[in-house]
């Protein structure tokens, strides 16, 4: 008597909740993940060393391997990252493509948190310290994925799409190369 009570809808819905769990799970792990990759960036960052000179601050000594090195640091954390939580998520079959669009844009947020927590926990900005400190004050330069010239923006870098860079590279190897499964198909 109680299948007669059910809404036709009912079955369909529950279908949907482990999905729906599943890419909560995507998510809510690349943005621990994230946030965790922030912390170690921003751990494992030396920050380069300047000097103010008539209000502004300059590297010191300058040169772009100098301001390359947070960048390098984030790719270095953020692309295995991705790609390791990308190969967890795709050992896991059925509903493919949910998976991949999740687990991008999982990426991306993650990418995202990463960048504002390192930040966050890094120093401030020199310029911002420089423009009311006497000259040659030695100040230490900001976490961030550009070189630190005063017209550049902090965000604006490819660095950015090394974790969905890793989670797409991971997503193909689970897909492609460890879990494919070849299904008999009827011959005739």
């Amino acid at each position: 008597m109680s299948t007669l009570t059910q809404t036709p809808g009912a079955d369909h819905a529950r279908g949907d909740r482990p999905l729906l769990v599943r890419l909560g799970v995507v998510l809510a792990a690349y943005l621990v993940a994230g946030a965790g990759a922030g912390v170690l960036w921003e751990r494992l960052w030396e920050p380069p060393a300047g000097l103010t000179y008539q209000g502004r601050w300059f590297l010191e000594p300058a040169g772009p391997d100098v301001s390359f090195a947070s960048i390098a640091l984030f790719v270095v954390i953020a692309f295995p990252l991705g790609l390791g939580l990308a190969l967890a998520a795709g050992t896991r079959r059925g509903d493919e493509l949910a998976t991949v669009v999740a687990v991008l844009l999982a990426a991306v947020v993650a990418a995202v948190v990463m960048y504002a927590v390192g930040r966050a926990l890094g120093p401030g900005d020199p310029q911002a310290l420089a423009a009311g400190e006497p000259d040659y004050t030695p100040i230490s330069g900001e976490l961030g994925l550009t070189a630190p010239d005063p017209e550049r923006v902090g965000w604006h870098s490819t660095a950015l799409l090394a974790f969905p860079a890793g989670a797409m590279t991971g997503l193909v190897i689970s897909y492609l190369l460890i879990t494919r499964r070849f299904a008999a198909r009827p011959r005739g």
